[in-house]
């Protein structure tokens, strides 16, 4: 019982536990969400089941195979690996269909939670002057608090994100001033001729602000695959910081960030 059941379930577990966190690391948060959890849970879960399933029912015919080794075995289906062109098998696939599925599954899940998270890290953000206040400050919580080289870290992949934090934050600043600078001409328009604004410079404008709102968001992508949740208190304040110091355009209907109502404005 405990060597053709137990041990292989435990291992199975044990090695489909380290091969998901390897698979989605830099990638999202396993334990995020609910969701999250859940599907983490399924897949450990459904590798466990078919490791069972094998040592009981298909062990017997394949005697000189140990118990543990179908259990590693198992949980090594989760492991991040590179696969040649038509190297898999029809009974390979066949076998791991459902683990395919949930992994699929769970990779979404990851993708759309962080999109959630940094949306939710930008409420209140209202003009470009305060996505720049946030760039900046974004950028300086993730370059202090990137890790030495050493243990788990290469110089190379600390050299790489720390480029790659630069790079989003020079786009992010970059989208934040076309987006000033579009709100301002539209505004010195309005001004110097009286007139009402046209929607298609309201559609521009907005259309330019949503641009540099998303390259800011893109730069949230780091805090959310490299930070910790404990940080996320921090950025919450940043952003709340910034957002207090937003002031959007008097001819913008922007909605409540707080309460979902729209606060319209007169021309």
């Amino acid at each position: 019982m405990v060597s053709t059941i137990v041990m292989p379930a435990a291992a199975c577990l044990v090695v489909s536990w380290i091969g998901l966190v390897l698979r989605f690391h830099g990638r999202g948060r396993l334990s995020g969400t609910r969701q999250a959890r859940r599907l983490f849970c399924l897949v450990l879960a459904a590798t466990t089941a078919i490791a069972v399933a094998t040592c009981v029912y298909a062990l017997p015919h394949a005697s000189s195979l140990p118990p543990i080794a179908v259990g590693v075995a198992t949980g090594a289906a989760v492991v991040p690996r590179e696969k040649a062109p038509n190297s898999g098998r029809p009974v390979t696939a066949l076998l791991t269909f459902g683990i395919s599925w949930l992994l699929g599954a769970l990779s979404r899940r990851l993708t759309t939670d962080r999109a959630d998270w940094c949306e939710e890290m930008t409420l209140g953000v209202m003009d470009g002057y305060s996505l720049v206040h946030l760039s900046s400050a974004l950028r300086t919580h993730l370059l202090a608090r990137l890790e030495e080289p050493g243990f788990g870290l290469t110089v190379r992949t600390a050299g790489k994100r720390q480029d790659e934090i630069e790079q989003r934050f020079v786009e992010a600043k970059k989208a934040a001033e076309r987006s000033i600078k579009t709100e301002t001409d539209v505004e010195k328009t309005q001004r110097s001729s009286g007139r009402l604004i046209t929607p298609e410079e309201k559609v521009k404008a907005m259309c330019h602000f949503g641009e540099a709102r998303h390259a800011c968001q893109l730069l949230l992508h780091l805090a959310h695959d490299h930070g910790r949740r404990s940080s996320d208190a921090v950025l919450r304040g940043l952003r709340d910081e910034a957002a207090f110091h937003s002031s959007p355009p008097n001819w913008r209907e922007v909605p409540s960030p707080r309460s979902g109502t729209a606060e319209a404005s007169s021309f």
